[in-house]
């Protein structure tokens, strides 16, 4: 597939289904790519400079899922990569101190879920990453603007001390 993993889902009622799919044509907006994702987790690439990279397929994203109830997430393939603590306490400590917004860290989060080029260190690091992945609340509730509270982040970088 031409260096592409393309992953599309849909959220029905209380419960999420993931099913892989090539959706190229019907794509309106870009793709991650794997290296921004390692670049960022990796202390290279700066919250803000990823948050500005990453905008439009952000807003498209969630336009899609707001009308559609269903988005889909293209990322380019790269190799496999290990999430770390200290990348899990990125993306965490980046939401907590306001440098890059929640709908952009869900995004990040849900392309490292997704994406078979993601594996985690252990458990705590994956519990991590799917808290901020996890957006099931936010289509149970009604709420365009769900996210786990600050004590809930914080609570989830306490763990990977």
């Amino acid at each position: 597939m031409d260096g592409l993993q393309t992953t599309s889902f849909c959220r029905q009622r209380r419960s999420a289904q993931f099913t892989i799919a090539d959706i190229r044509p019907t794509m309106q907006f870009g793709r991650m790519q794997h290296a921004s994702i390692v670049g960022f987790l990796s202390g290279t690439v700066s919250p803000e400079i990823l948050a500005t990279e990453i905008a439009a397929e952000v807003a498209a994203f969630r336009a899609s899922l707001k009308a559609t109830a269903s988005g889909h997430i293209m990322i380019s393939d790269g190799p496999l990569y290990l999430v770390t603590r200290n990348g899990a306490r990125r993306l965490l400590e980046a939401v907590a101190n306001g440098q890059l917004p929640f709908d952009a860290a869900n995004y990040v989060a849900e392309c490292i879920v997704l994406n078979d080029h993601f594996d985690f260190a252990d458990e705590a690091v994956r519990d991590a990453i799917y808290l901020v992945e996890d957006d099931t609340g936010r289509f149970v509730a009604g709420e365009d603007d769900w996210r786990p509270t600050r004590d809930e982040i914080l609570t989830a970088l306490a763990l990977l001390d």
